[in-house]
């Protein structure tokens, strides 16, 4: 995956979640704006509590070369 296709899918207006699908078959996915933030080769996504807050315990750094395809998904399919 390459950093502008990332910055282009999380761009998006309005925002729609997201499946990233990895290599070694685990999925992520990115159920809010503004939970995931693009880095030089990597992505940083944190898993808030709910959409209404920022609390969080738990983040995820993925290297984009790790990524192989984003599927946009319904809010009410984001596992």
């Amino acid at each position: 995956m390459t950093g502008e296709k990332m910055r282009q899918e999380l761009e998006k207006r309005p925002f729609m979640p997201l499946r990233l699908h990895l290599a070694g078959g685990k999925n992520l996915d990115i159920k809010y704006e503004q939970t995931a933030w693009l880095q030089q080769n990597a992505l940083l996504v944190v898993h808030p509590l709910n959409k209404e807050t920022v609390v969080t315990g738990k983040y995820e750094v993925i290297a984009l070369r790790l990524i192989e395809r984003i599927e946009q998904i319904s809010e009410s399919s984001a596992a």
